[in-house]
């Protein structure tokens, strides 16, 4: 009888000691989750929908409706069971005909690399997908996109989708900054610049 005693005590010591590690686990890791799903939600903005998820290598992409705004975030996921928010921006910078939202953002990868992420947010319907671009020249609406893409080192394409369009890149460091955004009809018709 003894013996059942203090095989429950070590019971419960052993499930007392794995909450705690379960709970403070994080602080822990160095920020890392055990679920994909804990990373998402322990990160900011932890409230709100996911209107649109994308896997990419050991990474996912998400973007978050508040309700307010929309904010993006890059997960990253090692040894397929540790996982953290490493990059997160909210979608802010409006174009001054107020068709398009736009972000970006970078962290420091390894050696001269950026993990970048890019996001959109078409305000206007007839905007199907976005252009991002870093070509030399003052954003200008009149150059063709192929134009664009002569002229630019980065050259990105971003679908629309649940009125949203996200990408990741690895970028060299001196090709993070001074990106262009236009949002595109069906068309190919530049429809906003910012």
């Amino acid at each position: 009888m003894e013996g059942k005693v203090i095989l429950k005590k070590r019971h419960l010591i052993i499930l007392i000691l794995l909450m705690i590690i379960i709970y403070f686990g994080p602080s822990f890791l160095g920020g890392y989750y055990l679920t994909e799903r804990s990373a998402i939600r322990n990160s900011f903005p932890n409230d709100g929908i996911v209107v649109l998820e994308k896997d990419v290598k050991n990474k996912k992409i998400v973007v978050w409706d508040t309700g307010q705004n929309k904010s993006i975030e890059l997960i990253e996921s090692n040894f397929g069971f540790l996982h953290r928010p490493i990059l997160g921006s909210e979608i802010f910078g409006e174009t001054p005909d107020k068709k398009m939202k736009t972000t970006w953002a970078a962290t420091h990868h390894e050696g001269v690399f950026y993990n970048t992420i890019f996001a959109a947010e078409a305000l206007d319907e007839d905007i199907v997908k976005v252009i991002v671009s870093n070509e030399p020249h003052v954003r200008e609406i009149y150059l063709s996109l192929k134009e664009v893409e002569e002229q630019s080192t980065i050259f990105v394409e971003m679908v629309i989708e649940n009125g949203v369009a996200i990408h990741y890149s690895l970028l060299p460091t001196d090709e993070v900054g001074n990106f262009t955004f236009r949002g595109v009809d069906a068309e190919g018709n530049v429809v906003t610049i910012f």
